[in-house]
């Protein structure tokens, strides 16, 4: 995965070429640009040696969140000279009631924790209710998890919700997903690993 810069009439060869070979892969690193050196094709690389992850992979996302957690943080988000620009969703402070518990995380905008967060990043407008543990978790925006639940190891997407007294992923092995929009009934348990999404809702 990188930056690539291409001259479209080129590029546009390469992609009509590439779709029609059943054998290819459809990958730029596996078969464009490889195709492109046997061909002769003037290419050039920059090296780059800032922060730089690939998140192909739901690991590599997880990943990439929590190396926000790092401290040092790997990268600066607080430099005017690159600023990160991205939607806001404008809501109010994040709340954090008396007798939650938040340890080395961050907690974005309109958050309200009840609960325990331990090393994970809450998007803006995460609910954590009481007795809901989260851990290592990356939280997508409007997600809600519900009283009793437990989080670990885990991505929840977008407006999702953790059915009360539920456990999602483990202390070790894959991050468990679970997929926008989801809602998860009461009690249920998703392992690591496994990846529930709108048609699989448990």
């Amino acid at each position: 995965m990188g930056v690539y810069v291409f001259s479209w009439p080129v590029l546009k060869q390469y992609l009509v070429d590439d779709e029609a070979d059943p054998t290819s892969k459809n990958d730029f690193g596996k078969n464009i640009i490889p195709k492109m050196l046997k061909n002769g094709c003037k290419l050039m690389a920059y090296g780059f040696e800032g922060y730089w992850k690939d998140v192909g992979t739901i690991e590599s996302l997880w990943e990439a969140n929590m190396d926000l957690l790092s401290n040092p943080m790997p990268i600066d988000l607080h430099d005017k000279k690159w600023r990160i620009y991205a939607k806001n969703a404008g809501m109010a402070p994040h709340y954090i009631a008396k007798g939650a518990d938040v340890r080395d995380s961050l907690i974005t905008e309109g958050c309200h924790i009840d609960g325990k967060v331990s090393h994970s990043v809450l998007s803006a407008g995460v609910t954590v209710e009481e007795g809901a543990n989260v851990q290592d978790a990356v939280i997508m925006p409007g997600a809600i998890v519900r009283r009793g639940a437990m989080v670990r190891r885990a991505i929840i997407a977008e407006n999702a919700v953790i059915g009360a007294g539920s456990i999602v992923g483990e202390d070790s092995g894959n991050i468990a997903v679970v997929g926008p929009n989801v809602t998860l009934a009461a009690g249920v348990t998703v392992a690591a690993g496994q990846q529930v999404d709108e048609t699989t809702a448990l």
